[in-house]
């Protein structure tokens, strides 16, 4: 848990901060497995099929990213502006991994979470709790980046001669 939290702090790459939030994931489900209970097992079971279904839609959005030309996080940008079905889409599958409150992830996480305290699990469950949160931290600037690097590229049009909405011509930009 605390490796995928962490290495998906430091990616550039859409890809790679999904990747390395399955390596997350496969600790919270690690932490089911681990209580030995009837509890454990079924939040375990719950977990592996959120998480699947989780990582199928996103996995199944990034082709759809690659053919809109974002390989990077900070090609993200324009995407809500361009695609915003697409970008919703993606928004909702990024904030139930990593936990959102009330969607699926955060269900089985709290599951799980739940069935580690009931088991004695009592240093596995605040680790999962902070591992979570530095997962949401990882995963929740992807669509931050979506719909907010927008408005700064609107906001450095309203510096710069509009001809119209979707030219404007930023004077460091000009040729003299």
């Amino acid at each position: 848990m605390i490796l995928g939290a962490l290495a998906a702090m430091a990616q550039t790459k859409v890809k790679k901060p999904l990747a390395h939030s399955l390596i997350g994931h496969a600790g919270y489900i690690r932490t089911g497995f681990s209580c030995g209970t009837i509890e454990g097992i079924q939040s375990l079971l719950i977990s592996i099929f959120i998480y699947a279904s989780m990582t199928i839609d996103v996995f199944a959005l990034v082709p759809a990213l690659r053919q809109t030309r974002v390989k990077y996080i900070a090609d993200l940008g324009a995407l809500a502006n361009t695609n915003p079905i697409l970008a919703m889409t993606f928004s909702i599958t990024i904030f139930s991994s990593a936990g959102i409150p009330p969607l699926a992830g955060f269900c089985s996480k709290f599951y799980l979470f739940f069935a580690a305290l009931g088991c004695g699990a009592y240093f596995l469950a605040p680790v999962g709790v902070v591992t979570s949160v530095i997962g949401c931290w990882a995963a929740g600037r992807l669509p931050y980046i979506q719909f907010t690097t927008l408005t700064v590229v609107l906001s450095m049009c309203s510096a710069a001669t509009c001809v119209s909405p979707n030219l404007c011509l930023h004077p460091c930009l000009r040729s003299n």
